[in-house]
């Protein structure tokens, strides 16, 4: 049997958890991009309604 170097272990480990985090990050922007497209699709929010007063202040102006 062959003495395995520590330094060997933690560079196979770094690698193993940056080849999940990648995965991870994939997927995220997998799901990122879903969302964009379904809000793409998605009415927008109507805009307010006057209020009483903005109405009254456009008959402001009507001749008497």
């Amino acid at each position: 049997m062959t003495a395995r170097n520590p330094t060997d272990l933690i560079r196979q480990e770094s690698d193993l958890l940056a080849a999940g985090l990648e995965l991870q990050h994939q997927g995220l922007e997998l799901i990122l991009a879903e969302m964009r497209a379904l809000a793409a699709l998605m009415p927008s929010e109507a805009p307010p309604r006057p209020t009483d007063s903005e109405i009254e202040a456009g008959f402001d102006n009507m001749p008497v």
